[in-house]
C-alpha cells in the first residue's frame, strides 16, 4: 500500500463530486499510539525538496498515518529538486484550487494531530492563500482554523533568510552576505522581511524545525528545536555502493581523483550575478593550480541537474566541496556525507553568546576550509587517500545518525509526544540524545 501512494494524484472529476476523500486512506492497523491514545499522525505540506516525502516514507515505517502533500505545480521551476510526492493536489484553476483546500482543511480536522509545513511565507492550503510581498502580512486563516480544531502546527526553516535578520547573520557569518545575490533585495533579504516572517511562524507555529540554523532572531526560543529533525536523507537512495546508470559514468585516468562540487539553479536570474556565494570561483582556482603543481585532480562541477541524478554524479566523486562562506551545511553536503563521501566545506560551529553549540556540529566530519585555505585543504587530501576512506566511514556514520529518515523519524516522534502532551518541543530532547552511535573523525 505504502507503494501505491506515491505520486498519488487526487481525480479532479472524483473530487469535485466528493464521491472520495482527497487523500488516501490511513494504513491499515492500530499502529503507532501517541500520548492522545490515538494513532500517531501528521501531514507534511509543501514540497522541502525530498525530504518530506522521506520522512514521511519513514513515520509509516513506525506505525503512523503520514502523508507528504504538495500544492504546487507538478512543472514548476522548483521540480527538479523533488523526488515527488505521496499526493499532490494542485490544480490550475483558483476556483478549483479553493475548493480542494476547503475540502483539505476539512479532512485534516478529522485526521491528523499535526501539521508540519515548509516554505517562507507559504502559511496556507492553496497559493491564494500565501504572502503575496515582504510584509507577510496575509492573514492565515486557514491555519488558525486547524489550530483551533486542535491541530498542532510545525514549520521546517528554509534557509539564513528564514526569521532571522540579515544584520544578525550578517554579522555572526563574518561578513558572508556581502558575497550573496540576494544582498541589497529588500523582497528577498532583508531585516523587515525577514522578521516580519520570523513574528508571523512564531504567533501561529508549535514547532520550529530550524535545521541547524544559528540560534539567532526567531530561530532561538522554546519553540525551535535547532538539530536536525525534518530534513530527511533516504540511506538506500543515498548508500555507498549506489549503482551508477551507463549514462552517469564519468570515464578517468588511471590514479586521476574526482573533486565534485555543485550549485543548484545555477543559471536561474534570481541567483545569477558577479557574487559568489559558495565559493565556485575559488574552488575552481584551487584545483587548476593543483593541476599545474602535476597532481592528478580533476573537478566535476555540476549545475541544474535533477535530484534524483546528481547522486550518481556525487557517487563517483572522491572528494566533495560543498560551500566555503556560510558556516553551516546544506542538501548537497548531507546527500554526499551519507554515501560516505570525504567532504568539506567551511563550518562555524560557535553559536551566539550564551546558547549551546549543536551537537550535530560537534561531530561532524566535515573538513573545515575557506577561501583562503581550500588549496591547502585540498592538496593533503589528495595526497592521504588513508585519510580520505576515514573521513568517508565517518560520513556514513554521521549521517545514519543525524540525518537519516529513519532517525529523525525517532527524534520527530520525541517531539510530536511532547508537544501533544502540552510540553515546549526544545525540551523534548537532550542534544545527544539521537538515536544511533556517532563517528566523528575531526581534521
Amino acid at each position: 500500500m505504502l507503494g501505491r501512494l506515491r505520486g498519488w494524484v487526487a481525480s479532479r472529476e472524483e473530487a469535485l463530486r466528493g464521491e472520495i476523500p482527497l487523500l488516501p486512506p490511513p494504513p491499515i492497523g492500530r499502529g503507532s499510539i501517541g500520548p492522545d491514545g490515538h494513532r500517531r499522525s501528521l501531514l507534511l505540506l509543501h514540497n522541502n525538496y525530498y525530504h518530506f516525502l522521506h520522512l514521511a516514507a519513514a513515520l509509516r515505517r513506525r506505525g503512523w498515518d503520514a502523508l507528504a502533500l504538495s500544492i504546487e505545480d507538478p512543472g514548476s521551476v522548483n521540480a527538479s529538486f523533488y523526488h515527488g510526492e505521496d499526493v499532490n493536489l494542485w490544480h490550475p484553476d483558483p476556483d478549483q484550487q479553493a475548493e480542494r483546500a476547503e475540502r483539505l482543511a476539512a479532512e485534516i480536522k478529522r485526521r491528523f494531530a499535526m501539521v508540519q509545513f515548509s516554505g517562507d511565507g507559504q502559511m496556507g492550503l492553496s497559493p491564494a492563500e500565501y504572502d503575496q510581498d515582504w510584509r507577510r502580512a496575509a492573514l492565515p486563516w486557514r491555519f488558525i482554523e486547524l489550530k483551533r480544531a486542535g491541530v498542532k502546527i510545525g514549520y521546517t526553516c528554509g534557509g539564513c533568510t528564514d526569521g532571522i535578520a540579515q544584520s544578525s547573520f550578517y554579522r555572526w557569518s563574518e561578513q558572508s552576505c556581502d558575497k550573496c545575490t540576494l544582498r541589497g533585495r529588500v523582497d528577498a533579504c532583508s531585516d523587515r522581511r525577514n522578521l516580519a516572517w520570523g513574528h508571523k511562524r512564531e504567533m501561529y507555529c508549535d514547532l520550529i524545525a530550524a535545521e541547524m540554523l544559528p540560534a539567532l532572531d526567531y530561530c532561538a526560543g522554546p519553540k525551535v528545536v535547532r538539530e536536525p529533525l525534518t530534513m530527511a536523507i533516504d540511506a538506500e537512495i543515498w548508500r555507498p555502493d549506489l549503482d551508477v546508470p551507463e549514462r552517469h559514468r564519468i570515464e578517468r585516468k588511471p590514479g586521476e581523483i574526482l573533486i565534485f562540487h555543485g550549485v543548484g539553479n545555477f543559471y536561474h536570474p534570481e541567483y545569477s550575478g558577479s557574487r559568489d556565494y559558495k565559493g565556485t570561483r575559488f574552488i575552481k582556482q584551487a584545483v587548476e593550480r593543483l593541476q599545474a603543481q602535476g597532481h592528478p585532480v580533476r573537478l566535476i562541477f555540476i549545475h541544474d541537474l535533477p535530484s534524483r541524478e546528481v547522486r550518481f554524479v556525487q557517487a563517483q566523486a572522491d572528494i566533495v566541496v560543498d560551500q566555503l562562506n556560510s558556516g553551516r551545511y546544506g542538501a548537497n553536503a548531507r546527500e554526499c556525507l551519507m554515501l560516505g563521501k570525504a567532504v568539506v566545506g567551511f563550518i562555524k560551529r560557535e553559536e551566539p553568546a550564551a546558547i549551546e553549540p549543536l551537537a550535530t556540529l560537534a561531530e561532524c566530519p566535515i573538513v573545515n576550509a575557506d577561501e583562503a585555505t581550500i588549496e591547502d585543504v585540498l592538496r593533503a587530501l589528495v595526497l592521504d587517500p588513508q585519510r580520505r576512506k576515514r573521513l568517508g566511514a565517518a560520513s556514513r556514520a554521521f549521517a545514519l545518525k543525524w540525518h537519516s529518515a529513519d532517525a529523525l523519524a525517532a527524534r520527530f516522534e520525541a517531539i510530536y509526544d511532547a508537544l501533544l502532551a502540552g510540553k515546549p518541543p526544545a525540551s523534548a530532547l537532550a542534544a545527544d540524545a539521537a538515536p544511533g552511535a556517532a563517528v566523528a573523525v575531526r581534521a
